[in-house]
């Protein structure tokens, strides 16, 4: 295929809590370097000490290379040519759920929003980690939760085939929408949040009113389980449809919207909201758990077997290009700033790559980064609120990472 055929690199991996280990006096962690369906290369980082400022002072063996080092970042280079920089967390938050968080959505303001497989849904400060709101109505498992763009109101949908509307300052529930008949799988937001989007088990994307508590339309059926959802706004090059029926006056928002839909039997379906009209189908050789717009240009999808493929709407008969690091699911994706993605898959790793279009050289595409914390748990959710990344894991944890400083200077780390 286009693009994807690029020669697979190897990929360096690094014990999960080296941040830790490193600041003590004679330690050492692994180091890992491993090309798919390949044995790997195993080496060590032994700590010799800590300088003045607290910095771990480090040797490396077996062909690897630590070119910087500071509190919650290394960065580590393999004589293949790789670099990876492995961010660790600035805050664990460990006393907000007690089983696995599956779900996750922090804004500036400060708020975070999190569900776990124990159906708590919680409201709770990203600064301090204090438990503010605990938001009870749901009859079964809450399976995706978001906050609109005010930041204070928020959406959530699980197992009890409803969505639900919650205050997240008075913990209330005003609005109930009912109409899948079976669970929710994910939602998105139309610009303010007059209107939403859902998608189900029962194969179908609706488009709600929020402020009439209703169903505006079912956009699609399809005889497969919808498992994520995403908004984009259209580019100028595609053409839609008039409506076949003139849309209901309580839809807002919706004409110039484009809606990805990654399905459980591989398919991946882009929709035109307002004219309900289907641009394109394409078929991948297996589940899509994940989909996320990147830009007006391009979209990404994540597979069950591993593979993370970037397209252009112009073009989408074949991937621009090919992550195929690990035969690990992608569970989740992250679009950030329009020059990349994060990536978070059920071997616990959490992943930054930069798109190919950014800089035409192959050099940059071997540096990654790399979110560590996680030991082998998998990685759920990702959210960004502006300053920091946040995500959710198996092992009850959410992590909230600093790495602003980092991704947008990748070429520098060449």
């Amino acid at each position: 295929m286009p693009g994807g055929n690029r020669i697979p690199t190897p990929v360096i991996s690094i014990q999960c809590d080296w941040d830790e280990i490193l600041r003590q006096v004679n330690t050492e962690v692994w180091i890992a370097c491993k090309l798919r369906g390949q044995a790997s290369f195993q080496g060590n980082i032994y700590s010799r000490g800590l300088s003045n400022e607290g910095i771990p002072q480090v040797t490396t063996t077996n062909g690897f290379t630590v070119c910087g080092i500071s509190r919650n970042t290394i960065q580590v280079k393999h004589e293949s040519g790789n670099i990876c920089i492995f961010v660790a967390p600035c805050s664990v938050f460990t006393g907000i759920h007690l089983k696995s968080v599956i779900s996750l959505d922090a804004t500036s303001g400060g708020l975070c929003v999190s569900v776990c497989t124990e159906n708590k849904l919680q409201v709770w400060d990203t600064r301090q980690g204090l438990l503010r709101r605990t938001l009870e109505g749901h009859v079964g498992d809450v399976y995706k939760c978001r906050f609109f763009p005010s930041g204070i109101v928020v959406l959530s949908g699980g197992a009890d085939m409803q969505l639900k509307i919650w205050s997240a300052e008075t913990g209330q529930c005003p609005v109930t929408l009912r109409g899948h008949t079976a669970a929710v799988t994910d939602m998105c937001i139309i610009d303010k949040g007059r209107n939403i989007i859902s998608v189900s088990k029962d194969g179908t994307a609706k488009l709600w009113s929020c402020g009439e508590a209703c169903c505006l339309a079912t956009l699609v059926q399809l005889g497969t389980t919808i498992n994520s959802c995403c908004l984009g706004v259209a580019n100028n090059k595609m053409q839609f449809a008039v409506p076949a029926e003139p849309p209901s006056e309580h839809e807002v928002g919706t004409a110039n919207k484009i809606l990805l839909l990654g399905c459980e039997d591989g398919t991946v379906h882009c929709l035109a909201v307002h004219s309900r009209q289907t641009l394109f189908s394409k078929l991948h050789s297996s589940a899509v758990n994940c989909v996320t717009v990147l830009s007006v240009d391009h979209f990404v999808v994540g597979c069950q077997d591993g593979q993370i493929l970037l397209y252009t709407f112009e073009q989408p008969a074949e991937p621009v290009y090919c992550w195929y690091e690990s035969n690990s699911a992608a569970l989740c994706l992250l679009s950030f700033k329009e020059d990349g993605f994060f990536v978070g898959k059920a071997d616990g790793s959490c992943v930054y790559h930069q798109l190919p279009a950014r800089n035409s050289s192959e050099t940059c595409y071997h540096v990654r980064v790399q979110l560590t914390g996680p030991d082998c748990d998998p990685v759920y959710d990702i959210s960004f609120d502006g300053t920091y990344v946040y995500t959710s894991c198996r092992d009850a944890a959410v992590r909230k990472y600093d790495v602003l400083k980092i991704v947008p200077n990748l070429d520098s780390f060449v």
